[in-house]
């Protein structure tokens, strides 16, 4: 009998917390590395290649990049003074 084969909940947390842990890991590496050197350049397509699995896992490429601030319930009103 084969055994059905799942990837979601806490391995797909657990996955997505390593792989950002590599990310942040190479983001530092480049922002020491010379500029188009081999370093730059893994380091680089690693962080491309994790994006790419962000995609593949939670369908947004974009997942581990900084998103702007939101304030609480869209309220975008400023504070009467």
């Amino acid at each position: 009998m084969a055994r059905s084969r799942t990837f979601a909940g806490a391995e797909q947390r657990a996955f997505l917390d390593k792989a950002e842990n590599w990310r942040l890991e190479c983001i530092r590496v480049v922002a020491q590395a010379p500029v188009g050197s081999l370093v730059y350049q893994a380091a680089s397509g690693i962080i491309d290649a994790i994006d790419g699995l962000a995609e593949a896992v939670t369908g947004d490429r974009r997942h581990f990049h900084l998103k702007p601030p939101s304030t609480p319930d869209g309220n975008t009103t400023k504070p009467s003074e």
